[in-house]
């Protein structure tokens, strides 16, 4: 860890007008008598504001003290009490950039509103050796998370300077800012009000459209996703209780898994990332979260369903994991122990993964060449939930500060409860009419095959037997779907018919790496499905199920 790093002399810049605050949102009494301030709700347009914040007791507040460590990053320069603007994140990287031949710096896309999305590449002597593995770090998905932006601004300083000799044993790719829109305002999700960390599937957003670029551009072994999580609001709702854990963590959990990734994710990276925080005298637990309903009392692991970088990133498949520190609500209370938090694990996961070297490439090729073998076999998970069971769970009292033991009723995202399976396709025939799913896959990195010559296919079609409506879900409650189309949850029967395949049709073979997350995306009777969400409609032979390899005579290149 870099102890001695001279802050900079550049002085902050201050927040634009569109950055200023809008709204205050209505006073919660009972908490503004419990902490000395209001705490407001979080709209979709909330600002930074020092005065709206969750004050917590001295006897809280006391057991976090920052750690003895400095960064160089904007968010701590001398005298600051706010957090940085898009332009000094992009000023910050290109100073690292011209210090190091070995960071490269360039725009990935942009924003709704027109913010650049930069990508740091690091690599030894500046270019990337696929030999090498991977590892991608995605910072900042959600707006009002800055610690997780800031410390990706630090695991590039790191990396580029102290640390710069593990740059010769593993490439590294940071997104440091995926949100800059929801960043510039404070607020968690996108311009479109749509939640980017649930629309890796989907990719309605340009924002997850350019980590899905990068992701099929440097196919990486490892993606590492930096999140904070709500430090009182719910929990002191609910519990009277504060979170007193520094860090939670969570591999992918999603059905239709490589068993050996999982296995590889949760002992080769999660159990080191444990200890290296525990010797930092930093808390670990699994992640969790609970409804903002007060009547629900429930704790849930995150989510289990295709939808977030974790378990997308499980998918193609790719060690996963996602690390989230105690942070929502108290503005830049405890900051630096925050970012120092993320820097570690981060760290951590980097050493890990420059240690497997070569190894790791390996053996994530060969859980890409099984998930492909699996083709026209077995069976696939096509919806999936949270397993029910009790848990001991430690928080901090929200007015003493002591530890409180709490047994609370707990939703495992391990193990899956497995609600619905069907026989695994060889793949899926698309009417080439359907431009929006074939763009969507491609973005992915999915291998599309055209169809060249008119042939009768041993294929399937979905009848539709129920249907009803709603909103897609998550450990959380409702998912920030902005102004979608509304979700149709469907009841199908795949159903055999003879059916010759028009050329210009596109076939989607399960046998490539990506075999698991087409499957996710296709099958339509789950809600992350693009059926599901309209971009695509089961009726009039717009997707079909394949049930024996097509022929290769019939399709092109």
């Amino acid at each position: 860890m870099n102890r001695s790093a001279a802050r900079p002399t550049r002085r902050a810049q201050s927040l634009p007008a569109c950055a200023r605050p809008r709204t205050t949102g209505a006073l919660l009494a009972s908490l503004a008598c419990l902490f000395g301030t209001a705490l407001a709700p979080v709209a979709a347009q909330a600002q930074f504001d020092p005065a709206r914040v969750t004050r917590e007791p001295p006897a809280v507040a006391a057991r976090f003290a920052d750690p003895d460590v400095r960064y160089p990053t904007p968010a701590f320069l001398a005298g600051r009490t706010d957090f940085p603007s898009h332009a000094e994140v992009l000023a910050f990287l290109d100073d690292q950039a011209r210090a190091s031949a070995n960071v490269h710096v360039e725009t990935l896309g942009f924003s709704q509103e027109g913010r650049s999305i930069p990508m740091a590449v690091l690599a030894g002597g500046g270019s990337v050796d696929p030999k090498r593995p991977t590892v991608l770090i995605l910072g900042q998905q959600h707006g009002n998370e800055p610690a997780g932006g800031e410390a990706a601004l630090a695991i590039v300083a790191e990396l580029a300077g102290p640390q710069s000799k593990l740059l010769e044993r593993v490439n590294v790719i940071v997104i440091p800012r995926a949100n800059p829109d929801g960043a510039e305002r404070f607020a968690r999700t996108t311009a479109s009000r749509i939640d980017v960390n649930r629309d890796h599937l989907l990719l309605r957003t340009p924002e997850a459209r350019a980590i899905a670029t990068a992701t099929a551009r440097y196919r990486p072994q490892v993606i590492l996703d930096l999140h904070e999580f709500t430090v009182a609001g719910r929990w002191v709702e609910k519990f009277g209780v504060m979170q007193q854990y520094d860090a939670l963590l969570q591999t992918a959990t999603v059905g239709n898994l490589d068993p050996g990734t999982a296995r590889l994710a949760k002992d080769t990276y999660e159990a080191p990332v444990r200890r290296a925080l525990v010797a930092q005298g930093l808390s670990t637990f699994a992640y969790h979260t609970t409804s903002p309903d007060k009547a629900v009392k429930t704790v849930a692991m995150g989510g289990v369903q295709p939808d977030t970088a974790r378990n997308i990133g499980g998918l193609r498949p790719a060690v996963s994991l996602l690390i989230e520190v105690r942070g929502i609500g108290i503005g830049r209370a405890h900051l630096l122990r925050r970012v120092h938090t993320h820097v570690v694990a981060a760290l951590e996961v980097v050493r890990t993964a420059a240690a497997q070297g070569p190894a790791l490439v390996a053996q994530v090729r060969r859980a890409e060449a099984a998930t492909a073998a699996a083709a026209c076999k077995g069976r696939l998970v096509i919806e999936a939930g949270q397993s029910a069971s009790t848990q001991s769970m430690v928080f901090v009292d929200a007015v003493s500060g002591a530890d409180r033991k709490l047994q609370v009723d707990w939703r495992a995202a391990t193990p899956l409860d497995v609600k619905r399976t069907r026989d695994r396709p060889c793949g899926y025939v698309v009417a080439a009419s359907q431009t929006d799913t074939l763009d969507r896959l491609r973005q992915l990195g999915v291998r599309l095959q055209p169809v060249a010559q008119a042939a009768r296919w041993n294929v399937e079609r979905y009848a539709v037997v129920g249907q009803s409506g709603g909103q897609r879900q998550d450990a959380r409650g409702a998912i920030d779907d902005g102004e979608g189309p509304a979700l149709r949850r469907l009841d199908v029967r795949p159903q055999r018919i003879p059916y010759v395949v028009p050329p210009g049709s596109v076939y989607i073979g399960l046998d490539q790496p990506l075999g698991a997350l087409i499957a996710a995306a296709l099958e339509p009777d789950s809600q992350s499905s693009f059926v599901a969400n309209g971009l695509l409609s089961v009726g009039s032979e717009r997707l079909l199920r394949v049930r024996t390899r097509p022929d290769a005579a019939w399709l092109g290149r």
